[in-house]
């Protein structure tokens, strides 16, 4: 029977699975394993000291804390009370944080530390999960016990509202049924068991770092739960590459850029191996690239290339695989676009990617990618109840038993977004014959050359990030003659160029540097069309970051305010006669 609201995936887990490990923490000194039945028990007795504290149904409950096993005890506990659960990034100013507690009108809020809860303002209750020198109550303190908590909420009843991040303009409250994330959680069920490579079980062990206030990781978390798993919180993004070989996960939720850095680590450790070394690795890459090409194709792979395989996968595919933890069978990416060639490598490894696409106000998952084969540049079938059309200009149209209800207190924004029960996703893509769906690129970020050209700045920005040399890259060139790029260099591979030169360090104003990266920029772009490839790039002196407000909490550009910070460096790209200087490069 289908679960009536998501506080019954965790009580039916509870009663599946109460021995099994639900939660898997670092406390410190040592890893922690907190059992199902365990992890019910306290969520219980949270709630009902929430309840003391005056919480009631409906009541708007905030969350401002890092991913850690607290915040999954402090967002059942609140929906336990019938509450709304409010999810807020601890990245965010003060002032956006006064903006979602004035806008949902919250009057209690969870708080990691007393650094968080300084953000908060004054009239709201504040919960702690950690102890320091004030004297707010702490979430664990909270516990009260007593008989069970039997929420009423049902299907249709709101269950949270999630601020959506935006790259412009202040954060609007998306409003999400119980109903909208249970048949989204249902329907990725249905996928994932579709195949016995993607089923997932109580031997399993999901590797957990993005940010639960993004609704990718929140339901994904949700997923993993319903199913038993082991869920192992990283100490931090620092820690990662630690953390994967000491856990050894058999999954992992991530987005495009963890895949990235992984990715471009191992070609930078490639082009210092010997000859001979190097020579093999990349033979190895290319026999599996072109298994995975007979097998997206449906042509049956010669005996000659599975042995080939074999000979690859211990000189080559496992020491991928180990770097990992070792025990990796497929990955999940969404938040962003996956690179056809990074998902490709890893799949080559034998680490398959499956690229899923969706957006907070869809619960969020639309399409995504499924075993044994991936098609990688799309984003996979369409989940089961989920219809899509493509409206005539090009933008993705969706609609399901998983579309959200619509933004809080924005009726206009509401009417304009969700329109007759489909949502205007802002996403230009289009459907494939074979029915799996291509997402192009963001509505408003399409590039329109004053020569008539349409450019799609994120294909160009994935051929630029797949360098070793390029960390990032925003393209840019609406209503101009061409297409320009900022580039944030990868400050190893150009100090390492400079130490080959006999410099002490890498200077952005060096000309020789300059064309070296023209060059990989060339190299790298070689296949797009002529009016694709960045003809000027100015050089960044420092990485975009959410700290200094050109990425949001889940690191997408915002381009405005890039655009503000480099509005010099941007119209040096295109100065009048600049696309007939020597292609150099610009710098701030």
């Amino acid at each position: 029977m289908p679960a009536s609201n998501l506080t019954q995936i965790l009580r039916d887990s509870a009663e599946r699975f109460p021995d099994c490990t639900a939660q898997r923490y670092w406390d410190g000194r040592q890893w922690i394993d907190r059992s199902y039945s365990a992890l019910w028990t306290v969520v219980q007795e949270v709630a009902r000291g929430l309840s003391s504290l005056g919480v009631q149904p409906e009541d708007r409950v905030g969350i401002l804390a890092k991913t850690r096993p607290e915040w999954v005890v402090a967002d059942m506990a609140i929906l336990c009370c019938d509450a709304i659960s409010v999810p807020i990034y601890p990245s965010v100013p003060a002032d956006q944080v006064r903006h979602i507690v004035e806008d949902a009108n919250i009057r209690v809020l969870i708080a990691e530390n007393d650094a968080l809860a300084k953000k908060v303002p004054d009239s709201v209750t504040i919960v702690q999960m950690e102890s320091d020198q004030s004297d707010r109550p702490l979430l664990y303190g909270l516990a009260a016990p007593g008989q069970p908590l039997s929420p009423a909420r049902t299907r249709d009843a709101l269950a949270t509202l999630i601020y959506t991040s935006g790259t412009t303009g202040l954060p609007k409250g998306v409003m999400l049924t119980h109903g909208n994330i249970l048949s989204n959680l249902e329907d990725i069920g249905a996928a994932m068991a579709a195949d016995p490579e993607t089923r997932v079980g109580v031997e399993d062990v999901v590797l957990s770092f993005l940010p639960l206030s993004h609704v990718l990781e929140r339901t994904t978390h949700y997923f993993f739960l319903a199913s038993g798993s082991a869920i192992a919180y990283a100490r931090s993004t620092d820690q990662l590459p630690e953390d994967l070989l000491t856990l050894k996960p058999t999954l992992m939720v991530s987005v495009p850029r963890v895949f990235e850095k992984i990715y471009s680590r191992v070609q930078t450790q490639v082009d210092s191996y010997p000859f001979f070394t190097r020579s093999v690795f990349r033979a190895g890459v290319k026999a599996g690239v072109e298994r995975y090409r007979r097998l997206e194709a449906g042509l049956p792979v010669a005996p000659a290339m599975v042995r080939r395989q074999h000979l690859y996968d211990r000189l080559v595919y496992r020491k991928i695989r180990h770097a990992v933890g070792g025990r990796l069978r497929f990955a999940i990416s969404g938040g962003a676009p996956l690179a056809p060639e990074i998902g490709i490598f890893f799949y080559s490894m034998g680490i398959p990617i499956l690229e899923g696409y969706g957006l907070t106000e869809t619960a969020p998952v639309l399409a995504v990618n499924r075993a044994p084969i991936p098609h990688y540049g799309t984003v996979g079938p369409l989940l089961p109840r989920v219809e899509v059309r493509i409206a005539e200009d090009g933008e993705i149209l969706a609609r399901g038993p998983n579309i959200a209800l619509g933004y809080w207190n924005l009726p206009e924004e509401t009417q304009e977004a969700f329109e007759d029960g489909w949502f205007h996703t802002g996403d230009v893509g289009r459907m494939t014959p074979e029915g799996y769906l291509q997402v192009t690129d963001r509505k408003k970020y399409l590039l329109v050359l004053s020569t008539g050209k349409n450019v799609a700045p994120q294909a160009v920005e994935q051929k630029l990030t797949l360098s070793p040399w390029i960390e990032q890259a925003v393209v840019l060139g609406n209503r101009q003659k061409y297409v320009s790029a900022l580039l944030y260099l990868n400050p190893e591979q150009t100090a390492r160029w400079a130490r080959q030169l006999g410099r002490a360090v890498p200077d952005l104003a060096d000309s020789e540097l300059a064309h070296a990266v023209q060059a990989e920029v060339d190299r790298v772009t070689a296949e797009l069309a002529p009016f694709e490839r960045p003809k000027r790039v100015g050089l960044l002196p420092a990485p975009l970051t959410e700290e200094t407000g050109e990425l949001t909490p889940s690191l997408k550009v915002k381009l405005p305010a890039v655009e503000t910070k480099y509005g010099k460096l941007i119209a040096s790209l295109y100065e009048e006669g600049s696309e007939r200087k020597s292609r150099g490069h610009q710098r701030v």
